[in-house]
C-alpha cells in the first residue's frame, strides 16, 4: 500500500482519540511537540542517506529532491511517534480506572459477574438433597442387631443337641397345616405362619405316645402372641420359648430323665427310654410324674397340669426363638 504525501495542517489525532487527549491537556499536542522531533528525526534520516550513498555529487534538484522525501519521511515517522504516545496515555488510564478495554472484562467478572460452570458444583455440596447412600445409613440406625425386619409371624427353630430332630406341627381346628422340619445338630430354621394360627409342635422321637408340646396362638386378644412350654403330654425333648425381642423364656433346657424314678420314664415298644410319661391322661393326673415335674420346672415355666395358666405368656413381638436339645 502507498502512502499519499502529507502536509502539517494534515498532522492530527483521529477523532475517537479526542476524549482520552482531552481527559488529560498537558498531553495535547503542540507547535513545539511538532517542531523538536521532526528536526532531529531529519538530520538522523539525512545522515542515514549519506551513508547508503545517495550523497553523490548529482546536482542541486536532485538533493533538493531528496531533501523532500526526506521530510516527508519525518512527518510520518512523527505520526507514528505521536500515535505511539496516545496509546501509551489510554494504556496508563485504563489501569488507573478509566473505561475499560478487552481485558478488562475479565477482572470484572472476577468480581461481581454471574458464577461460572464451576459454582453449581460448590453449591449442590452445601445445599443439595442427601445423597442415595443416605437410606443405607438410616437402615443401620434402626436394625442395629444387624437383622432385618421380619414381616408376618415366624419361628426361628434351633437343635442344640447331639443328633437329628424332626418337628412336627399340629394346627388347631380351622388352622392351616404346616410342614414339618428336620433339623441336624447345631442347625437353625426360620419357619413362617399364616395370620392367627394356633397349635403345636413337638419332636418325634420316641414312640409319639409321650411328647413335649411347644404351644403358640399369633394374632390372640390385642394382637399378642401367646406361646408356653406344656409337660402334660409327657417329656420327649427338652425345649425353650422366647421373644426373639427378649421377654420371659418358658420351659428349660435341662435334662432331667437320666435321674428320674424308672417308674416315671416312658419306653418305646422294645424297651428303649426316650423320655418321660404324661402327668395327666383323660383329666385323671400321675401324682409320682406330677410331683416329679413340680421339682424340675419353674412356677409360669410351663404347664404341668391343665390349670398351670400362669404358664401362658404374652408378648407383641410375632416372631419367636426356640431352643430344643435331645434328652437320650
Amino acid at each position: 500500500m502507498s502512502l499519499p504525501p502529507l502536509s502539517r495542517s494534515s498532522v492530527s489525532l483521529p477523532a475517537t482519540r479526542t476524549s482520552s487527549i482531552e481527559a488529560r491537556p498537558a498531553r495535547a499536542l503542540g507547535t513545539s511537540d511538532l517542531q523538536g522531533p521532526r528536526q532531529d528525526a531529519g538530520a538522523s534520516l539525512r545522515r542515514l542517506l549519506a551513508t547508503d550513498g545517495f550523497d553523490s555529487p548529482m546536482g542541486a534538484k536532485k538533493v533538493a529532491g531528496f531533501e523532500q522525501a526526506a521530510d516527508m519521511l519525518t512527518r510520518l515517522a512523527q505520526v507514528l511517534s505521536q500515535a505511539m504516545r496516545v496509546l501509551g496515555t489510554e494504556g496508563a488510564a485504563s489501569e488507573a480506572g478509566a473505561p475499560s478495554m478487552q481485558g478488562a472484562p475479565a477482572a470484572v467478572s472476577k468480581a461481581s459477574a454471574p458464577a461460572t460452570q464451576g459454582a453449581p458444583i460448590a453449591q449442590s455440596k452445601a445445599v443439595a438433597p442427601p445423597a442415595q447412600n443416605a437410606p443405607a445409613a438410616q437402615a443401620k440406625s434402626v436394625s442395629l442387631s444387624g437383622d432385618a425386619p421380619k414381616a408376618g409371624n415366624t419361628m426361628n427353630f434351633q437343635n442344640d443337641g447331639t443328633k437329628p430332630m424332626t418337628i412336627q406341627f399340629t394346627p388347631n381346628a380351622g388352622d392351616k397345616p404346616v410342614d414339618s422340619i428336620t433339623l441336624a445338630p447345631g442347625e437353625k430354621r426360620t419357619v413362617s405362619f399364616p395370620q392367627g394360627w394356633s397349635g403345636n409342635f413337638r419332636s418325634t422321637s420316641g414312640d409319639g405316645s409321650a411328647a413335649t408340646l411347644g404351644e403358640v396362638k399369633f394374632n390372640g386378644g390385642g394382637n399378642q402372641t401367646y406361646y408356653d412350654v406344656s409337660y402334660i403330654e409327657g417329656h420327649n425333648a427338652s425345649m425353650t420359648i422366647q421373644p426373639q425381642s427378649g421377654g420371659r423364656k418358658s420351659g428349660t433346657l435341662d435334662n432331667f430323665v437320666a435321674s428320674a424314678p424308672d417308674s416315671i420314664k416312658a419306653r418305646d415298644a422294645s424297651g428303649a427310654v426316650y423320655g418321660l410319661k404324661k402327668t395327666t391322661t383323660s383329666n385323671v393326673q400321675d401324682a409320682s410324674v406330677v410331683d416329679y415335674f413340680r421339682q424340675k420346672v419353674g412356677e409360669a415355666q410351663g404347664y404341668v397340669i391343665p390349670t398351670d395358666d400362669a404358664s401362658t405368656l404374652g408378648t407383641g413381638d410375632s416372631h419367636l426363638d426356640v431352643h430344643l436339645k435331645n434328652v437320650v
